[in-house]
């Protein structure tokens, strides 16, 4: 409660409110030993969640971590903020995208989620309200039920401040990843509203986009004109107020892709993944590597959810994407694990999330391209 009232008076939030989930942060590699003391010194003392709490995706595969060649080390930190986590009622869903999986709150609910992908998803496709809730607040938020009541749970700060003008007919996988960046880099502090959506971009092209924005700057909600709640036209987007408009087509795009490429080198892992992938992108991956083999000394990992995983293993699909030599991996993605301690020196994914973050950590180098491009370069 005094970690909620500190940032709820930092804030300028008039009230506390109570909200109907949590999403937590529990992975090694960004807490470290202070978040490890954290945990369990609330599971040890008793504590409980008091409203469904998931968690962000561990820093490891919890199942196959050996086959991964994670250091015995290295899991067992990871392990002890499984066992406090759950101590404390967790739900054992270790993704990032729960909202598609585990966790599934309703337009207009309160909620306090850490993850930044899934708080642009929450706000702008689900039509529920949540800031992006930092480590530390999260724990607190999930155990009192309650959450500072500013930012984007306030009517007057979900309206769009700037439209993106989208000229682009049919964004491939790396487009949407593309758009999003872009987004996040020009918007700055304003909530964004883009303009020009194809009407078939799925579910799982938008997840991609909203982490790729929230990745490009401090964005949590996008005004998907023509889908978001609330959101039919630019006007309602804005309240009926003039705003900047930036027009977005081919040439911005690839600004984006040589920015997120670090080299032309030989890659000797590809990561895709992040954020989870869904059934329906792991049967396309299936398809698409469909007879292919990996090239001798490249490795791939292929990052999804604990259900997802065990929905493809029952239906035949991982064995039809790990025949080319790929892994599939659960409860874990490739920003969060230990790739450069593995020895991995150049890194190929279509995610601008997991570029980015890369990049910004430093010890790899990064190449951003399309699956197409990916699959073409490092299967025959």
């Amino acid at each position: 409660m005094q970690i909620l009232v500190k940032v709820g008076d930092a804030m300028e939030a008039d009230t506390l409110v109570p909200i109907t989930s949590a999403h937590v942060l529990a992975h090694y590699s960004s807490l470290h030993e202070a978040g490890i003391e954290m945990l369990e010194r609330f599971s040890e003392a008793g504590g409980k969640f008091a409203v469904k709490t998931t968690v962000d995706p561990a820093s490891v595969d919890l199942e196959n971590w050996r086959s991964f060649r994670i250091p015995e080390r290295y899991a067992s930190k990871q392990f002890r903020l499984q066992e406090a986590y759950s101590r404390l009622g967790g739900d054992p869903c270790w993704t990032c995208t729960q909202y598609q999986v585990c966790s599934f709150p309703r337009k207009s609910d309160v909620v306090a989620w850490a993850e930044s992908s899934a708080v642009v998803f929450a706000n702008s496709l689900i039509g529920c309200r949540t800031n992006r809730i930092t480590s530390g607040l999260d724990i607190a938020c999930a155990m009192s039920g309650l959450t500072p009541n500013y930012g984007m749970l306030l009517d007057e700060n979900r309206i769009a401040r700037v439209s993106f003008k989208l000229d682009i007919r049919r964004p491939s996988d790396l487009d949407y990843r593309s758009i999003g960046f872009f987004i996040g880099r020009h918007a700055g502090a304003r909530v964004p509203a883009l303009v020009g959506l194809p009407k078939l971009s799925t579910s799982d092209d938008l997840k991609h986009l909203g982490a790729a924005a929230a990745t490009g700057g401090p964005v949590n909600m996008i005004h998907f004109i023509g889908r978001s709640p609330g959101s039919k036209t630019l006007r309602n987007a804005t309240a009926g107020e003039s705003v900047e408009t930036i027009a977005l087509g081919r040439s911005d795009l690839e600004e984006v892709e040589q920015e997120l490429n670090e080299t032309e080198e030989r890659p000797d892992l590809v990561v895709l993944g992040v954020p989870h992938l869904s059934p329906e992108e792991l049967n396309d991956l299936a398809a698409r590597l469909g007879g292919r083999r990996l090239k001798r000394g490249i490795r791939m990992y292929v990052y999804t959810s604990q259900q997802a995983y065990n929905h493809v293993t029952r239906n035949g699909l991982r064995a039809r994407i790990e025949a080319s030599g790929a892994r599939l991996s659960h409860s874990t993605d490739g920003e969060i694990s230990p790739l450069r301690e593995l020895g991995f020196k150049i890194i190929l994914t279509n995610s601008a999330k997991m570029a980015e973050t890369m990049m910004s950590e430093g010890g790899i180098k990064m190449r951003y391209a399309s699956l197409r491009d990916i699959i073409e370069e490092t299967t025959t």
